[in-house]
């Protein structure tokens, strides 16, 4: 028979889950509310120099593309056609072709051995480029699933080209052999100011686009069973 105090003990788990689970729902309404006067702030300033500035910095960073496209399309055209409008227009090219549907830039980074490799010299191959970082704690949870599938699919056409955000070398290469990562590294060293991470806007690890044979992105962000399917997609 449980005691009273593993009763007790119930009740507090319980407790603390309904406790958790309401805190869950109200930062989920919290962030919809922000998120709403986020959105009425940014239309109903489509006449704005002021407002490129805005879509281009924060919502570009902080949304996805297609929010930052509608925004876009939805200023004026005396905006459009004005020099903020036309840096905007620039940044949006860039952020296309890291999306969905884009060509992914080209990189060109050392490798441990201090030799260059190219993502473009993949090109034939499915790839999955990972942007990961020694110190990465949701990084590391995600090598399990990252090398099951990667052991499956290795010998189909599939490679893994990882991009590091580590600026010290010994902690990048001692991760590398430590968690048996055997697919293909490069970093430039520079932790967050790697000009490649900036180029992929990338702002949080890890980050990852799965690219076709012809380099384009197919797929972005993906987990566990997401990333297992969709890249078993490619050979099914």
């Amino acid at each position: 028979m449980m005691g009273l105090a593993g009763m007790f003990a119930m009740v507090q788990v319980k407790d603390d889950s309904v406790k958790l689970d309401s805190t869950y729902k109200a930062v989920e309404m919290m962030k919809k509310a922000i998120d709403e006067r986020i959105k009425n702030f940014v239309d109903s300033n489509s006449n704005s120099l002021a407002i490129t500035y805005v879509i281009g910095d924060f919502i570009a960073r902080e949304y996805p593309f297609e929010d930052v496209e509608r925004y876009y399309n939805n200023l004026t055209p005396d905006v459009k056609a004005s020099y903020p409008g036309q840096l905007l227009k620039e940044k949006m090219t860039s952020l296309r072709s890291i999306n969905v549907g884009g060509i992914a830039p080209d990189i060109d980074l050392m490798a441990p051995d201090g030799k260059y490799v190219k993502l473009s010299s993949l090109r034939g191959k499915y790839v999955l480029l990972d942007f990961w970082a020694s110190w990465c704690g949701p990084c590391l949870a995600e090598v399990p699933n990252v090398k099951a599938v990667y052991e499956q699919y290795k010998d189909k056409g599939f490679e893994i080209y990882g991009v590091s955000l580590d600026d010290k070398k010994d902690a990048w290469v001692n991760a590398i052999e430590k968690h048996d990562l055997p697919w293909i590294h490069v970093s430039s060293l520079k932790g967050w100011e790697c000009p490649v991470a900036k180029i992929y806007n990338v702002t949080g690890i890890p980050k990852m686009y799965l690219l076709d044979k012809e380099g384009r992105i197919v797929a972005m962000d993906l987990r566990g069973e997401a990333l297992k399917e969709k890249v078993a997609s490619f050979f099914n």
